[in-house]
């Protein structure tokens, strides 16, 4: 199927309850799927594409072989990693959702762990974790909502991945440790600010690690002390760009916590780090 009659195809399923016709061929339709996120039309890639191909692996549509396939095409220089260094504005749209579709697949392995398959392989997860890593690093298109071509969101897929990541046993503490400083060099950049609920997105990594056996409080609190020594720019709009999506975060990360009833201890160094960058306007109290 090609552009509109795919759409429109996709369309009609929908209308029928999502419901794909016994006839197609799961994997062969998936590798369709996901070659629509390259589009500008946000309901054929967004609303429709991800949706189906989200269910195609949720409903255990696929083989193992066959998601192994996918998360591999996933990866690769045609999705995760399309024209990273180029200066295509719409080349993004391909990267997020690649993101988020290797995040959907790392949780169905997850889930069907607990009921004893596996689904990837160990050095599969590590893969992922170590590619995924990589594209945290290297991605600088951040936008959020583009107007007309809908969601990018960047950041905040990948923040949906390695939430995935952190649900993984097969990762180490060391692993964890990286993410951490990741989302820390992601969420204080200061070349744009984040408007569209990323600190929130991002923050549920944060709580999925906490919750993992192997990291401790004290893991965390020193992280949240590490914000505390990052240089701050000196120009602007940079300094102030920095400013914000570091309070934001931090802020985003405070009330989950407390939500969550951690230990007051924790909630203090955030609000120690978040006093220090506010110094100036806690002046005037």
């Amino acid at each position: 199927m090609e552009g509109t009659s795919m759409k429109n195809k996709l369309l009609e399923w929908k209308e029928n309850d999502w419901n794909i016709p016994e006839e197609v061929n799961k994997y062969e339709l998936a590798l369709e799927l996901i070659g629509n996120f390259k589009s500008i039309d946000p309901i054929l890639r967004d609303n429709l594409s991800l949706s189906f191909l989200w269910g195609i692996i949720d409903d255990e549509m696929l083989s193992k072989s066959e998601v192994s396939n996918l998360l591999t095409l996933a990866l690769s220089d045609k999705h995760l990693f399309y024209k990273l260094d180029s200066h295509d504005e719409d080349a993004v749209f391909n990267r997020a959702f690649s993101a988020l579709i290797i995040g959907a697949i790392i949780g169905y392995h997850n889930d069907m762990l607990e009921e004893g398959q596996t689904i990837l392989s160990k050095d599969e997860i590590v893969e992922v974790f170590n590619m995924l890593m990589e594209y945290l690093k290297k991605e600088k298109d951040v936008r959020g909502y583009v107007d007309v071509k809908g969601w990018a969101h960047s950041a905040a897929h990948t923040g949906d991945a390695l939430a995935s990541l952190a649900g993984c046993s097969e990762l180490s503490h060391e692993n964890m440790i990286e993410i951490l400083n990741g989302i820390r060099e992601k969420v204080t950049i200061d070349y744009y600010v984040y408007k569209n609920v990323e600190a929130e997105r991002i923050t549920t990594v944060i709580m999925n690690i906490f919750n993992r056996d192997d990291i401790k409080e004290e893991d965390i609190i020193e992280w949240i002390r590490s914000f505390d020594d990052l240089e701050k720019p000196k120009t602007n709009p940079e300094y102030h760009n920095f400013i914000e999506n570091t309070k934001n975060f931090l802020r985003s990360m405070y009330f989950r916590f407390k939500f969550k009833g951690v230990n007051i201890e924790l909630l203090n160094e955030i609000e120690k780090v978040l006093n220090k960058i506010n110094e100036r306007f806690n002046e005037f109290i």
